[in-house]
């Protein structure tokens, strides 16, 4: 990919060392002030370089996504096979779930009426909230028998994920994140975890189940508001 292009006066210059860092920065930013449903485009007409920059980034944040996805979905099931086969963890699995008190939109119709600042928010909000529950799966939980060696490599590789996106994402939105941080003080929202340390097995089964299952649903979220703010601003008709 060519180096970024700066602007100097009328014209558009080259710069190596700045880089596409300084292009995706301004794209990102004008990604923040378009508050509305259509968003213009960000690039200039005919601006291949900043088109494929922007393309990039949407594109690279959509992968971290799907693959954060990918692992929560192999954790869920690995675990629901081997542990939960006719029991009723299931029952009642999601109202237990840490970020429910985020009330957090899953509706379609909600996700596309909101403006690009609204799904950046939410994104920044579900990884926040995942950020203790997936520490204490590599760390506290990894000599536990529920977690297997699968199980901990695909938790290792969303925390790697979760750590690029949410850079990726902060760095020039840096404006956002204490109004994001401060909703999730306000709801309240804390990961108990010592449930999944219990020496009594079938409640330690519940809560790795509810921890999985919560898990496979946010990452679903998260994976979902950002294809979709790809697409808008890919695309500008989602």
């Amino acid at each position: 990919m060519a180096p970024a292009p700066s602007f100097r006066g009328h014209q558009w210059t080259y710069n190596p060392v700045r880089g596409s860092c300084l292009l995706l920065l301004l794209i990102m930013s004008n990604l923040l002030l378009c508050q509305g449903l259509l968003c213009p485009s960000l690039c200039p007409d005919g601006d291949d370089i900043c088109r494929t920059a922007l393309m990039d980034l949407f594109s690279h944040a959509a992968k971290l996504t799907s693959n954060i996805y990918n692992h929560s979905v192999q954790m869920f099931n690995e675990f629901d096979l081997q542990y939960a086969q006719d029991k009723p963890y299931y029952i009642n699995a999601s109202n237990d779930c840490h970020t429910n008190f985020l009330h957090i939109p899953q509706e379609r119709e909600h996700i596309r009426r909101m403006n690009n600042k609204g799904l950046i928010r939410w994104i920044l909000m579900l990884l926040y909230s995942w950020q203790k529950p997936l520490y204490q799966l590599v760390t506290e939980l990894r000599s536990v028998k529920e977690v297997s060696v699968t199980t901990l490599s695909s938790a290792r590789e969303n925390v790697k994920k979760a750590k690029e996106l949410q850079a990726l994402i902060e760095r020039p939105f840096s404006q956002v994140i204490s109004t994001v941080r401060k909703k999730l003080r306000m709801a309240r929202i804390y990961w108990y975890g010592r449930p999944l340390l219990s020496s009594n097995e079938n409640r330690r089964h519940s809560a790795f189940y509810r921890l999985f299952h919560c898990m496979r649903r946010d990452a679903h979220k998260l994976d979902t508001y950002t294809k979709f703010l790809a697409c808008r601003m890919i695309y500008n008709n989602c």
